[in-house]
């Protein structure tokens, strides 16, 4: 080998090395997320052990305990610190279900598919009544003056039959290209925003609309009472009921039942055939307010100026009862633990704090995310303090188990360059649609209403609309692994990117 050659050998070795070297701390540390989260994801089993042997998780109950110490063990085991409990509710009551059963025995033998709603009462045992259809509770005046001292002994059916869906219609939904364009071209927000103060009186007036029907049919002597929703054949469906609080009315016992078997009794009654029912529900009422906690967790920041910030991060831990929570919100929960045990595993040390709540009593009126900004961020109506100022932005997760496409903006413009440039370098993962749009119905408005950037993500609905939102099936089986590792991937890499930034995410202009 002459001297040329081995010359240009080692020049060409060490532009090599030099290229490797030029690799940027941010695509080695992607690499390193990556990496993590595709070959040693943890975020299945730890979502089984959740789901599988904690289950539902109702706001108030010992269950919602029970996986509120364990998530916070497992918390503390991936290396978070500071992990604690909040209480959010000092007269949050819980109720268990026992044991229930509904069948029909006249004029022939059905077994019903049903379950009970929460916070309804025990029968006297087995009980057995005649059904009597109501079919709308609009008019109580009406409701009184037909049905007073004809419903003792009765099992009320409410509701006309439902028009359900067809089983051979899609049951999983993923956005199309043409949907997230257009989700992303929109220049304007279309849905409105209510203030939090005025969005918990309306439910609270939304939530004591059927009292006057419920005590009506105590008073008048019924034993039960049976609804179903049009959806899906053979979903079950239990109708949200949110008399949570220890002074809440106790509903007699309540139950929802498929449409099929709702719609077979309506029909028989329209044909003058009285069927009669044999049920029974046994549940149990009781007050521990240590049950009601949030779960707050963090990785410390390391910056001597930038520590005092936070990146917040958010999901509701709470869930209805007739399933295990798995889609809502289970799998949401186990994406940011599995996300910030990522970054531990890589030994990444960030700039700012990155910290975690885990919310309860979302399900009722944002319990647990009300309590917490209240207590660090100063009262509703009152101008947020400066511990509010701190955050640089609060990101939720709450849509499902579907794969993350991308970021409701929650109409701040300013934020769009922002995870526009986040978003570029997992473009493989993820669409990265960014839609100006508010979208309702999280925790992510109590942030948004103290003026922190807030944000939920856009995700594929898969299931989660049609067969598991509050449904009897909300398990492990409707919950896509490939999605729950990508977006714990693209929740890492999205903390990472925000913490990496000079500045915090610009506030919305006023």
């Amino acid at each position: 080998m002459n001297l040329k050659t081995i010359i240009a050998l080692f020049l060409f070795i060490g532009l090599s090395l030099n290229s490797y070297s030029q690799l940027t701390n941010d695509e080695s540390t992607l690499s390193e997320i990556r990496n993590e989260g595709f070959n040693n994801s943890e975020a299945m089993n730890m979502l089984s052990q959740l789901t599988d042997i904690y289950g539902q998780r109702l706001t108030g109950t010992r269950e919602y305990y029970k996986a509120a110490s364990w998530i916070s063990d497992e918390m503390e085991r991936v290396g978070l610190t500071n992990v604690h409990f909040e209480n959010y509710c000092s007269d949050c009551r819980g109720w268990n279900i026992k044991t229930f059963n509904v069948e029909m025995v006249t004029p022939n033998y059905m077994k019903i598919a049903a379950y009970p709603l929460a916070m309804s009462k025990s029968t006297d045992g087995i009980v057995t009544g005649e059904i009597i259809s109501i079919e709308n509770i609009g008019d109580m005046t009406k409701i009184r003056n037909e049905f007073s001292g004809k419903l003792k002994g009765k099992i009320v059916l409410l509701g006309k039959e439902p028009k359900n869906k067809s089983l051979l219609d899609a049951i999983e939904f993923r956005y199309s290209d043409k949907q997230l364009k257009q989700m992303e071209q929109q220049v304007t927000s279309k849905v409105k925003t209510t203030p939090l103060p005025a969005l918990f009186k309306k439910w609270e007036i939304e939530d004591e609309q059927e009292v006057p029907f419920l005590e009506f049919l105590e008073a008048e002597g019924a034993l039960a009472l049976l609804n179903t929703r049009p959806g899906y054949l053979g979903v079950l469906h239990p109708k949200e009921i949110y008399y949570y609080k220890d002074s809440d009315l106790k509903p007699l016992p309540y139950f929802t039942i498929v449409p099929e078997h709702f719609g077979r009794l309506y029909r028989m009654t329209k044909l003058n055939v009285t069927p009669t029912l044999r049920l029974n529900l046994d549940t149990e009422f009781y007050s521990e307010p240590e049950n009601n906690v949030n779960i707050i967790g963090e990785i410390s920041g390391n910056d001597a100026k930038l520590k005092s910030e936070s990146i917040l991060l958010g999901a509701h831990f709470d869930s209805w009862h007739s399933g295990t929570g798995a889609t809502d919100n289970g799998a949401s929960c186990i994406v940011l633990v599995e996300a910030l045990r990522i970054l531990k595993q890589i030994d990444y040390k960030p700039k700012r704090t990155i910290r975690i709540g885990l919310w309860g009593g979302e399900e009722q009126a944002f319990l647990g995310s009300a309590a917490f900004a209240k207590t660090h961020f100063g009262a509703l109506n009152e101008k947020p303090n400066t511990e509010s100022t701190k955050v640089s932005a609060y990101l939720n997760l709450d849509n499902g188990a579907g794969l993350i496409r991308g970021v409701y903006l929650q109409n701040n413009e300013l934020a769009r360059p922002i995870f526009q440039e986040i978003f570029e370098p997992i473009s493989d993962l993820s669409s990265g649609t960014m839609t100006i749009e508010n979208t309702l119905g999280t925790d992510h408005l109590t942030f948004d209403y103290y003026n922190i950037p807030s944000f939920q993500f856009i995700q594929d609905e898969l299931a989660y609309k049609t067969s598991t939102h509050h449904t009897n099936l909300d398990l492990l089986e409707y919950v896509h692994e490939d999605d729950i590792r990508k977006n714990a991937v693209i929740l890492a890499w999205i903390i990472y990117s925000l913490d990496n930034m000079k500045e915090k995410i610009p506030r919305k202009l006023n």
